[in-house]
């Protein structure tokens, strides 16, 4: 830190410096505008915004639809599904709590995310559905 305030007060001493002996000199003074003047302007970037993910309440009901397809056929309908729609069910149903999909860009990846998540979270609750026993 301490060289750092240094460097700044010798870098504001030199162009005080700078600036008297252009004052005295027009030579001088031209040729730094020459040397000044070749410095690139600075480009603004435009900052580019993502989509919006869609609502909580236009999310299709991942449960139902795994109740009423059964895996196999929720695995292919999941993967028609847009990326921004797969992003916001891991979100909503808290699937990801790490966040190491949010690097993800393919589809299917983040399909069988889902769906594996969503199988082990309904194994999980199984185990605490009583069964019944043959005697």
């Amino acid at each position: 830190m301490r060289k750092e305030k240094t460097l700044i007060g010798i870098l504001s001493g030199l162009v005080d410096l700078l600036v008297e002996e252009s004052a005295r000199n027009p030579e001088f003074a031209t040729s730094i505008d020459r040397l000044l003047s070749d410095l690139p302007e600075r480009k603004t970037v435009s900052k580019r915004r993502a989509p919006k993910p869609p609502s909580p309440k236009f999310l299709p009901d991942i449960h139902a639809e795994w109740n009423a397809r059964g895996e196999m056929e929720f695995r292919l309908w999941i993967r028609e599904q847009p990326i921004t729609v797969l992003r916001a069910l891991i979100r909503t149903q808290d699937f990801d709590s790490t966040r190491r999909t949010t690097k993800w860009k393919e589809a299917e990846k983040l399909a069988d995310f889902i769906t594996d998540s969503l199988r082990a979270r309904l194994l999980k609750g199984s185990a605490f559905i009583r069964r019944e026993t043959s005697e």
